[in-house]
């Protein structure tokens, strides 16, 4: 298993409190996870009223200052949430509060309910994925320049100044999020590491990867050069008889809200210690080193625990 990271992803709309966010990173530092990453969304459904939503940037500055050897990062933040510029800035912000541990999950924005809530426009896909280009280059000539100056068919800058820069050189990990072909062409240009979420096929995944080495080359890019990671969302059990019973209470739940949600993504790989190490190391022979580890909400301490004492040598 040398080389391949594990880090745990929380879904803030689900209803957290800041304290058991606390809580669960500290737990995947103590327990040796490489990673904490908080997806970056306002609510959960129209229906949620009442139901917590931290912010996610808000939320890993928090973090940056709780913990202290994870890796730190929104998976993924989607970009036309916040002028590029601005965002450029607080990800350096945050990356110096936890002294060069955080990466810069950017993706094209997928939630219409949100941007219409929030009075953002919603163009079609082909505009967002433009915008994510030119907010990836408004980025890294803001970590890179005294002052940067950009002038692009959405957004602009002018002689910006973003200091103090990022503590990480030359700059802040890009890591883009999607499966889309245009978004794989940004990530053929711009990423460091990409993320295909959620519980992917093996199959589709080696096909997207086709696709990215192919981009790779036309830009004359490395593809060895981007990190691949997974998002797996997992329900785990010891012993066969308790996964069954796992699977009956989240069936009874069907009808909650959370649940619901849960229902239009795609399915998560459910099974004892043996079958998910066998499911995670179906992907590593595809070049995956890292896989971003999402547990039903509540389940998040005990699933990482067993996780780490039952299945981590197993792969």
């Amino acid at each position: 298993m040398s080389g391949i990271e594990f880090g745990v992803q929380i879904e803030p709309q689900y209803g957290f409190t800041y304290e058991t966010i606390r809580k669960i990173a500290l737990e995947a530092e103590r327990l040796g996870f490489e990673s904490i990453w908080v997806s970056d969304h306002f609510f959960m459904t129209t229906e949620s009223v009442g139901t917590s939503c931290l912010e996610c940037w808000s939320t890993l500055a928090a973090l940056a200052r709780d913990t202290s050897s994870l890796r730190l990062g929104p998976m993924v933040s989607a970009q036309s949430y916040r002028n590029p510029a601005l965002l450029a800035k607080v990800a350096a912000t945050i990356d110096n509060l936890s002294g060069g541990r955080l990466n810069f999950g950017i993706g094209a924005g997928w939630k219409e309910v949100e941007y219409d809530a929030y009075g953002y426009q919603f163009p079609k896909p082909s505009t967002r994925i433009r915008q994510l280009r030119e907010t990836v280059e408004i980025a890294n000539l803001m970590w890179t320049q005294d002052k940067a100056t950009f002038k692009g068919s959405y957004f602009s800058v002018n002689e910006a100044l973003c200091f103090p820069r990022p503590v990480q050189s030359p700059c802040i990990p890009i890591w883009v999020g999607g499966t889309g072909r245009m978004t794989l062409k940004v990530a053929a240009q711009h990423a460091d590491a990409i993320n295909f979420a959620w519980t992917q096929p093996v199959k589709l995944v080696a096909e997207k990867y086709g696709l990215l080495r192919k981009y790779c080359q036309n830009v004359g890019r490395d593809y060895q050069e981007i990190r691949k990671s997974i998002g797996l969302m997992l329900t785990m059990a010891d012993t066969s008889v308790s996964l069954e019973a796992k699977l009956r209470s989240q069936e009874r739940r069907r009808d909650t809200e959370y649940m619901r949600y849960l229902a239009r993504q795609l399915p998560n790989m459910a099974g004892t210690p043996d079958a998910i190490a066998d499911g995670i190391r179906e992907y590593i022979p595809l070049g995956v080193d890292h896989f971003i580890l999402r547990f039903h909400f509540g389940d998040e301490i005990e699933s990482m625990k067993l996780f780490v004492d039952e299945v981590k040598s197993r792969i």
